[in-house]
């Protein structure tokens, strides 16, 4: 009898991710923690970029090419730059911890779609989702509100491309 292979979660409630961001495992190690609308976390013992690889595979697309979309459309090779999936999952960049190591990365993601609010509070922010969750970024606040905004206009554009390219195909069949 073989062991009972369940797809993981983030996989199965991707329209509830709130945010995905780095993490150190109790181990030591790079983990990711995914956080839901309904207020709980999961810790994946993956590093972020694998899991938002395997996210996004799932959905029929990749983290490279999504990257290589933002930076076309910024005109320019920007580091962190948002990833826009589909107009139902957009990813907005956010420093999500602070690195303990050069290597360990911090930047991790949260949904636009799920964002409500952000308040500042010191040197961090807090995002807060509908349904009152929330977690603290790193970011100032002019960075956070800019990758907001941008995000914004990069999905906004992928509308308006996606009803477009609709309109053409209607009017030539």
């Amino acid at each position: 009898m073989g062991v009972k292979w369940t797809m993981p979660r983030y996989k199965q409630e991707w329209r509830n991710i709130c945010a995905l961001l780095p993490s150190y495992l109790e181990d030591g190690t790079n983990g990711t923690v995914v956080t839901y609308l309904d207020g709980t976390a999961e810790e994946v013992e993956y590093r972020l970029c694998w899991v938002v690889d395997d996210l996004l595979l799932h959905l029929h697309t990749g983290r490279e090419a999504l990257i290589k979309r933002s930076r076309t459309y910024l005109g320019r090779n920007a580091r962190r730059v948002p990833l826009i999936a589909s107009t139902e999952l957009c990813l907005v960049p956010v420093k999500g911890r602070e690195a303990l190591l050069r290597n360990d990365g911090s930047t991790g993601y949260v949904a636009l779609a799920h964002v409500a609010d952000v308040i500042p509070k010191g040197k961090e922010n807090r995002v807060y989702f509908t349904g009152g969750t929330y977690i603290t970024v790193y970011d100032t606040t002019r960075t956070l509100w800019e990758n907001l905004n941008l995000t914004k206009e990069m999905k906004k554009n992928m509308e308006e491309y996606l009803c477009q390219s609709t309109l053409l195909h209607s009017a030539g069949a």
